[in-house]
């Protein structure tokens, strides 16, 4: 068993408990308010380990077309409303990542109004430059919050390595480009297979998983957790029903993985 090293107390027991987790992203405060808090809480009760909860952004660049129309549905004031995020925390006891854009999440100092309060236990900041990301982590360090490094076949060699040896939890991108995109390359095998001989990381695949047959799939390749956004945002947008149905697959996926 790998020995993990994470300095938050959720994720630490997640890890410890569970071989493979299961990650899902939900846009914060879609449909809208009210409906938001019921579907994370009717999500966590189908089997959903971790949330990645969107941080609301005018301009979600790194996101596919589905993504970025929930964050244009949403109520923009939801960023800085802390009764909002202490709802949420106190709504599910699953760990909670909070994914943003470096000029919505840091630049306003909300991550660190949140990382304060304990409403979060980890970050997640896609366009952060590598060594601002760095520097985050050791800030992040005494509130207990998690930084996720990133890696890609495509990042520079260099990068690569730094992130395997600097982060407990890696989010490894499938491929390079928007969220959403159907993808069934396995050029990341490679990457993931240098990763677990230079590494005692957690490592999540994300981009491009549209089915519980990819993240088991995946999961089997060696991946300890997925990560799954524009399939479920893509159900929620046509019904809370089939969302709960398609992360009760996705759950059921993850649990029979030896």
């Amino acid at each position: 068993m790998k020995i993990h090293t994470v300095c938050n107390k959720a994720m630490r027991r997640l890890l410890h408990e569970k071989k493979h987790s299961f990650v899902g992203y939900l846009t914060a405060g879609y449909p809208d308010r009210e409906s938001f808090f019921r579907i994370v809480e009717g999500c966590q009760q189908r089997g959903l380990s971790v949330f990645e909860i969107g941080y609301p952004s005018p301009n979600p660049v790194a996101d596919g077309e589905v993504i970025q129309r929930a964050h244009a549905a949403v109520d923009p004031a939801i960023r800085e409303d802390l009764d909002f995020w202490k709802r949420l925390r106190q709504t599910i006891s699953a760990p909670i990542w909070v994914m943003g854009y470096t000029v919505d999440l840091i630049d306003s100092g909300m991550y660190r109004k949140l990382a304060e309060a304990g409403y979060i236990d980890a970050l997640v900041i896609p366009d952060m430059e590598h060594r601002r990301r760095l520097a985050l982590k050791e800030e992040m360090e005494p509130f207990g919050v998690e930084v996720l490094g990133f890696t890609c076949h495509s990042y520079d060699a260099e990068e690569v390595e730094e992130t395997l040896h600097a982060y407990d939890l890696i989010y490894q991108q499938l491929y390079s480009g928007p969220t959403g995109m159907q993808n069934t390359s396995e050029e990341y095998l490679e990457l993931l297979a240098e990763s677990r001989k230079k590494s005692n990381a957690y490592l999540f695949a994300g981009f491009g998983i549209g089915t519980a047959q990819r993240a088991r799939e995946l999961l089997q390749h060696g991946f300890d957790g997925v990560i799954i956004g524009t399939a479920i945002m893509k159900r929620l947008s046509e019904s809370e029903e089939k969302v709960y149905e398609f992360i009760s697959q996705l759950a059921e996926a993850v649990e029979g993985v030896e």
